[in-house]
């Protein structure tokens, strides 16, 4: 018997902590402050007009001038300042205390196009600065730490924009979860501001290699609950799974790598997961030819787009298989075929066979995509009932592979944000799968076939729900006065009892049990955590029955109580 579990490596190597001093989490790049950019580069301009100011103020009081009577007098340094400070500042003008003479008037004039010469250097060196690069990075840094130091809901740090963080991204603000970005690159930077999302993500352009940068990013914030290491840079993954592990190694981690080397000294950290997509994707494969209805049933639960059931493919596993592409990937998936039990031909791209006809599936797991495509039209042409696999290494010619209906397309980014996004976004989901996967392929056609008919064949949605006092009131006030409550009576519609709710419950966690996918006699406790997977409105419809007493009453018992006091009141003294 194959040992699914092992060619998935879902779980990787566990170490045993070693030993941590807790120490400050920096949080200090290397960047020059915007407020201290902002003196030195004005501190000339700045001289100037002081300098300027102080000698028309000076000159002022030593030119005479003449009052009303004809006398000479001079201007106090309090009359020339004030007089210099209405002109400065182009307030006003006015000739105080007398009118002046022609000298006066004569240095009043040179005065102002001294003036008017520094302010006008002041702001051109203004403007310059704005320009700047350095001191537009200063205030992009300075507003960023402002964003992350006022996020006041759990937040996720997203290490690396690149196609695997964009769309965990998007599903995360779509989710109205939150999130900060750390990218090296400013392009993938300004993507963050540009995109669609809802809520003002907070991104930071600097190396998640260099501890201070996840510092800055909110590494050390108390509402900081995970962070995630998508880089395409293993390096990068392994300097961020070790900041992660020796700064804050309460928060769970989860880093994408492709080389065996780094892998190892990244679980040397101990990681909460760690997500090789090349090693992963012979596993899936492998999956669906020994168990076709498992993996379509994982395919359909980890699809966070909402598309339909995918279609079954059952048989090939007795045919012949071709690998074309002499690289690691290639030796990967060959690697896994054949752990499978399969006979597999691993051929090299430019030495196809001449015959496919009697071969069952063909991967072209080349480095080029283009040859990729090229090779499947190929085998195509030779034999179109063989099951087509082509590794992509980006999604740019993903139209391409849809409109030649290829039966497996492999983006490793893609694989990386679905696996992600199946262990953040359900709490306990990831469990789930990882018991499914140890199931027998009976078990899985009956929850497949349970699924399809309460909720139909669109991607179901799902949720953890925990039955305590927080998250469920009625249903913890109902088991604290004693009463039983079956799992199925909880699924009930609010309004109508005969109707069950389009949800089906995957598994229930209890202290150290769980039930996996458990029928609707199952009597729920308090402190359950039911994971439920269903249409978005039965969802929505089951939180009448865990806030509202009179409701769960209701589909428990099928008597009508009074939701509100005074119905109450009426009802107890009509009885």
């Amino acid at each position: 018997m194959v040992n699914l579990l092992h060619l998935l490596n879902l779980r990787h190597r566990h170490v045993r902590r070693a030993r941590r001093r807790p120490v400050p989490i920096p949080t200090g790049l290397p960047a020059t402050d915007a407020v201290f950019l902002l003196l030195r580069r004005m501190r000339m301009p700045f001289i100037v007009l002081i300098t300027t100011f102080s000698i028309a103020t000076l000159g002022m009081t030593l030119v005479p001038g003449k009052d009303v009577n004809g006398n000479t007098y001079h201007l106090t340094p309090f009359d020339a300042f004030y007089q210099m400070t209405m002109t400065v500042t182009t307030v006003g003008f006015t000739e105080a205390p007398h009118a002046f003479s022609y000298p006066q008037r004569m240095w009043m004039t040179a005065s102002i196009f001294m003036l008017v010469v520094s302010w006008a250097y002041a702001i051109a060196v203004i403007f310059s600065m704005m320009q700047d690069t350095a001191f537009q990075e200063a205030l992009a840094t300075q507003r960023f730490r402002r964003k992350v130091r006022n996020m006041r809901e759990p937040f996720m740090l997203v290490v690396g924009y690149g196609a695997a963080g964009q769309a965990v991204g998007h599903e995360l603000d779509k989710r109205r979860r939150r999130f900060v970005v750390v990218e090296e690159s400013r392009s993938r930077v300004e993507t963050v501001w540009t995109d669609e999302l809802t809520a003002d993500v907070p991104a930071l352009e600097s190396d998640g290699k260099v501890p201070a940068a996840l510092g800055l990013a909110g590494l050390g914030h108390p509402q900081c609950e995970a962070v995630l290491a998508l880089t395409d840079d293993d390096e990068a993954n392994l300097a961020i799974t070790m900041s992660v592990s020796l700064l804050r190694p309460d928060l769970p981690v989860i880093a994408r790598c492709v080389d065996h080397t780094v892998q190892s000294r990244i679980e040397d950290f101990g990681p909460t997961a760690l997500i090789n997509p090349d090693d992963r994707y012979g596993g899936y494969l492998a999956l669906s030819l020994h168990q076709p209805v498992t993996d379509q049933l994982v395919q359909w639960l980890m699809d966070n787009d909402e598309h339909e059931l995918p279609e079954l493919r059952e048989g090939l596993a007795l045919g012949r298989w071709v690998v074309a592409g002499d690289c690691e990937f290639g030796d990967e998936v060959t690697r896994d075929l054949r752990g499978a039990g399969l006979s597999v031909d691993h051929v090299d791209a430019s030495r196809m066979p001449e015959s496919f006809d009697d071969v069952a599936g063909f991967v072209a797991a080349s480095t080029n995509d283009l040859t990729n495509i090229a090779l499947a039209e190929r085998v195509r042409l030779t034999n179109p009932d063989t099951y087509l696999c082509v590794r992509q290494r980006t999604n740019s010619y993903a139209a391409l592979c849809h409109a030649m209906d290829i039966d497996s397309i492999y983006i490793s980014t893609e694989l990386v944000a679905r696996e992600v996004l199946a262990r953040v976004l359900t709490p306990v989901f990831w469990q789930f799968i990882e018991e499914l996967l140890q199931q027998d392929e009976r078990f899985a056609v009956g929850l497949r076939d349970r699924l399809v008919d309460k909720c139909g064949k669109r991607a179901p949605e799902r949720d953890l729900f925990r039955l305590d006092p927080e998250h469920a009131p009625a249903v913890s006030a109902w088991l604290e006065r004693g009463h039983e409550l079956r799992l199925g009576d909880l699924l009930r519609h609010p309004d109508d009892r005969n109707e069950m709710l389009a949800l089906v419950p995957l598994m229930v966690l209890r202290d150290d049990e769980h039930f996996l996918a458990p029928d609707d006699d199952l009597l729920v406790q308090a402190g359950d955590q039911v994971l439920l997977a269903g249409t978005g409105r039965g969802l929505m419809d089951l939180y009448d029955a865990l806030f509202y007493s009179a409701t769960l009453e209701y589909i428990a018992t099928g008597n009508q109580v009074p939701s509100t006091w005074v119905w109450r009141v009426l009802r107890s003294r009509r009885s």
